[in-house]
Order: structure tokens, then C-alpha cells, then sequence
């Protein structure tokens, strides 16, 4: 579904009270740009979510791929968005409501240049606020903007070098997943493994940060093989960590190794494990937060295998909210938006407004769907993962995560 560049959801315009709990959909008005949300359930709780008139409105853009390769994405975000202002106001006395906010959904399209156009927009049309965009190309397209506007920004980026103070990074950070799995396999005797990872940017960081952990521990990575995305390379780079493994004496051998890479690939690297002889009932399979994927779960070599996540728990929640709100299972990107929407409505609520001191709280926030996070001055962000193991029955919580910050 596409939207015209000036598109506000005035969600709260609605009889000074937000819509219930119910199937929800967003429909054009005639002659105009506004969005809302529509309901055919009465309203359950009128003592929460009601507006009075004289409440300070705070517009938010939204920016997200809502055309172009990555629409599907953009447009569960932007539902999940929608979702997230409607039960964030639920959640909370009317009297206590300080601020509404009015989200400006804008689509980023599929170029850095067209992100740069619509923030432009947003800032004229009066946008004090902005979360996303998806890309770190574009947040690093469009920060000259919001600096020059003193706007701050809550990214879905995961690359924390686009970081900086008001410029806050809220996808899960490689390098956080890395620490978490690296952490919990040394604690269980896992102090020698061995890494492949696709040759591109999110392998290079995945490698450093891993080498980085384990040497600090006194462990050892090695060898660690990237390869280029071809089924050939895949299976030079597995003969060469077999050959490691079958050259080295048997208590030097690694005992895990650590892939970075998703289900599609992962089956073409266990193929290639399979005909190099290694033997997963000695070796552990560790892997980040991508394998978060129901469908690797089917595989059988995959049983017993460990990853970094946010609580299953609540996004299971999450995601049957969702279903049967919108009546389509979201993209696992969605929860960044139903996060992000959250935290900064809780903010503007509570506070008449959105500071930095109150995004940067450092008892974090414990969100709906993602668990505990917090945001740091440095721009970065602070996520407590579990660790999950995979079985033939689905994922399995092996270590939960912390239920806040003062544990550490």
C-alpha cells in the first residue's frame, strides 16, 4: 500500500479518545492527507486513552519504506507503528496524558536521496521528532538536516557507528549479540571456535567483535573464514576450517563454530559440513539474532544449535496482537517500530514532551515486544538478549535475559 509524501496519522483527532482494542485498518480521508485508525468495537475503558482539548500535540515522523524493494517491510512497520500509539495510550490514565503525539508516516522509497525529501517535508510540516529510517545510509544521508534543526532521531539502524548523541541506534547491534553468545558459550567450556561469515561488512564486524570477546577471555577464534556468497566458496572455506580441525591435536581442536548467516545460507554451509566430515554431535553450532527464523528450526543438524534474542516470550505476544489486529503475521522487523513508537509516546506522556534525559534513562526501558533496552548519550543502545537453543519442537530459552540493568 503506497501513501502520498504528506501523510499525518492524526490518530488522536478522533472524538478526543483513541479507538479500542479491535481489527484496525487505515483509510485516505477525502480531501485531505490525514490517516486514521477504524474501529467497530466500542470502547471499553474510558478512562484511558481519552484527550483533552488542551493537550499540547507533539508530531513524530515516521520514516520507513512504504514503496520501492523493501515496502512489505516498511509497511508492517508502519502498522506495527500504529498499533503501538493506539495501545500506548491505553495503557495510561487520561488524566496523566501530558502530550498527544501525532505520527507523520513518510516513505523513504528506496534511496537515501528520497529520505533526505521527505525529512525536508516533515520538518516543515512541523516534526519535533523522528523515528527510523530503516537504512544507515539514510541516517547518515539525512543527519546534516536534523542537526541543522536540532531534531534528535530514533533510528531502526543496527550499525552503531552512525551513533551519536541525539542520533540514537535502536536495531539489536551485532556487537551486542556477539558479547552475549560469546559470553555464555565460554562460560560453558566453549573457549576454542572457529568462524564463517559472508565477506561483507556485517561478517567483517561479526569476526572483529568475536575475536575481539574471546581474546579478552583468554580464548582463541581460529580459523576465521569469510567467504564470498557462492556454494563453491562456501565449500573452500569449510574444507579449510576442517582441515584445522583434523590437523590440530584432538584437545586444541575448536569446539563450536560460529556462523553468521541466515537460514537460506546456513543450509548451503551445513551441506558443505556434511561433506567435509565434521561432526556436529562434537561440535556446537553458535549464530546471532538472524537466526531467529522459524525455519531453521526444521532443520535437523541445526538441533542443539545456540543464538542471541530478544525474550520470546514477548514478542510471541506481540506477534498475535498483531495478527489479529492487521490479519497478516508481521516481518520480525515490525517489533523495532512497535518498540520505538512506544518508548517515545511513554516519553512524551509522561513529560510534555521528548528530552534526552528522559530517552536516556538509565534504567532503560522495558518494552512490549523487544524486552529491555536502554539508550545511551553516546547515541548507541543497550540490550539485555537471551540465549535460545534449537530444538526439533521450535526455540528453546537456554539463559534468560536480565529484567534490568542494575544486575550488572
Amino acid at each position: 500500500m503506497k501513501f502520498p509524501f504528506a501523510v499525518f496519522l492524526s490518530v488522536l483527532m478522533l472524538t478526543g479518545c483513541m479507538p479500542p482494542e479491535s481489527k484496525m485498518s487505515r483509510t485516505k480521508k477525502t480531501g485531505d492527507d490525514s490517516v486514521s485508525l477504524i474501529s467497530n468495537v466500542a470502547q471499553e475503558d474510558l478512562s484511558k486513552g481519552k484527550i483533552k482539548e488542551d493537550t499540547p500535540s507533539i508530531k513524530v515522523a515516521l520514516l520507513v519504506p512504504l514503496s520501492g524493494e523493501s515496502a512489505a517491510v516498511g509497511n508492517a512497520m508502519f502498522d506495527a507503528a500504529t498499533l503501538a500509539l493506539h495501545d500506548s495510550y491505553l495503557a495510561i490514565p487520561s488524566e496523566e496524558i501530558k502530550a498527544q503525539i501525532v505520527l507523520m508516516p513518510k516513505d523513504t522509497g528506496s534511496t537515501s536521496g528520497e529520505t533526505v525529501k521527505v525529512v525536508e517535508q516533515a520538518i516543515e510540516q512541523g516534526a519535533q521528532f523522528v523515528i527510523g529510517p530503516l537504512f544507515s545510509q539514510s541516517v547518515t544521508a539525512i543527519k546534516p538536516t536534523l542537526k541543522e534543526k536540532n531534531i534528535p532521531m530514533l533510528s531502526f539502524s543496527n550499525n552503531k557507528d552512525v551513533a551519536e548523541p541525539k542520533f540514537y541506534t535502536f536495531g539489536f547491534l551485532p556487537e551486542q549479540q556477539v558479547e552475549r553468545i560469546a559470553e555464555y558459550a565460554y562460560l560453558n567450556k566453549l573457549q576454542r571456535v572457529a568462524l564463517l561469515a559472508s565477506n561483507d561488512a556485517y561478517g567483517e564486524k561479526i569476526r572483529d567483535s568475536l575475536i575481539e570477546v574471546y581474546t579478552k577471555k583468554g580464548g582463541q577464534v581460529m580459523p576465521a573464514e569469510l567467504f564470498a556468497p557462492s556454494q563453491a566458496n562456501i565449500d573452500a572455506a569449510v574444507s579449510r576450517i576442517a582441515g584445522a580441525y583434523n590437523n590440530a591435536p584432538e584437545d586444541r581442536r575448536f569446539q563450536a563454530i560460529f556462523v553468521a548467516n541466515g537460514a537460506i545460507q546456513m543450509k548451503n554451509i551445513l551441506k558443505s559440513i556434511r561433506k567435509n566430515n565434521l561432526d556436529l554431535k562434537k561440535i556446537k553450532l553458535l549464530g546471532t539474532g538472524v537466526w531467529d527464523d522459524e525455519d531453521l528450526a526444521k532443520i535437523p543438524e541445526m538441533n542443539g544449535a545456540v543464538f542471541p534474542s530478544s525474550p520470546p516470550e514477548l514478542y510471541d505476544v506481540f506477534e498475535k496482537r498483531f495478527v489479529t489486529t492487521y490479519g497478516y503475521k508481521p516481518v520480525r522487523l515490525a517489533s523495532l517500530a512497535y518498540d520505538a513508537v512506544t518508548i517515545v509516546s511513554k516519553v512524551a506522556m509522561e513529560n510534555n514532551g521528548i528530552s534526552v534525559t528522559a530517552l536516556t534513562n538509565p534504567n532503560g526501558f522495558n518494552t512490549p515486544a523487544g524486552g529491555l533496552v536502554r539508550l545511551l548519550a553516546t547515541g548507541s543502545s543497550d540490550r539485555k538478549l537471551a540465549i535460545m537453543e534449537v530444538t526439533p519442537d521450535g526455540f528453546k530459552v537456554l539463559d534468560k535475559s536480565q529484567k534490568n540493568f542494575s544486575l550488572q
